[in-house]
């Protein structure tokens, strides 16, 4: 084998392990954040967004944090009203 596909050989080798430890941190920090939802029981709401009376989306079981984001950008985006509803849990 010459030194070029030795090389090549290295290098695909070290990119599919880097590929592979980017998704397993990909996967705790989920797990991570998950968890920390179950853990801390924070509110999550159910945010529809409207343009002239009429919904353009309408976003389910979002946490606080995203809800905040979304209200700073409305304006940026063109999204004149926002119906906002706590998500219910039920109960087991």
């Amino acid at each position: 084998m010459s030194k070029l596909g030795t090389f090549t050989a290295v290098a695909k080798g070290a990119s599919y392990l880097g590929m592979a430890l980017n998704q397993m941190v990909k996967l705790a920090a989920h797990g991570t954040r998950t968890a920390a939802d179950f853990v801390i029981d924070k509110k999550r709401y159910n945010i529809e967004l409207l343009v002239g009376g009429a919904t353009i989306e309408t976003k389910h079981n979002q946490s606080g944090a995203q809800l905040s984001k979304l209200v700073r950008i409305m304006g940026d985006v063109g999204v004149e009203q926002a119906i906002i509803t706590d998500v219910k849990k039920e109960k087991k």
